[in-house]
């Protein structure tokens, strides 16, 4: 067989150069910052930091958090999007943060 090509193989047919595929939604996260600001202030305004060391409290208020942000983002759009929220809080002991 002189054929490099595997039978019933096909590769992908190429874009035609006169479509245009439908653009994707731009996410407002300027409406999500402001709602997470408001979010951990209210939240964990009196929360200390031992009580994050309780394991089961710790992962409490981290599901709480996530799960409120979540909905905020289906809120503000709910298609076109698939949502991963990921919630971890660290001890600040002077060390810089982000």
């Amino acid at each position: 067989m002189a054929s490099s090509a595997l039978p019933g193989i096909r590769s992908p047919a190429s874009p035609r150069s006169g479509a245009t595929s439908p653009r994707p939604n731009k996410f407002d996260s300027d409406q999500l910052k402001t709602y997470i600001k408001k979010l951990l202030a209210s939240t964990l305004q009196k929360v200390t930091w031992t009580e994050f060391k309780e394991k089961e409290r710790g992962r409490a208020l981290m599901k709480e958090v996530g799960g409120r942000v979540k909905e905020r983002m289906l809120e503000i759009e709910p298609r076109g999007f698939k949502y991963i929220v990921l919630t971890q809080v660290d001890e600040n002991v002077g060390q810089g943060g982000r």
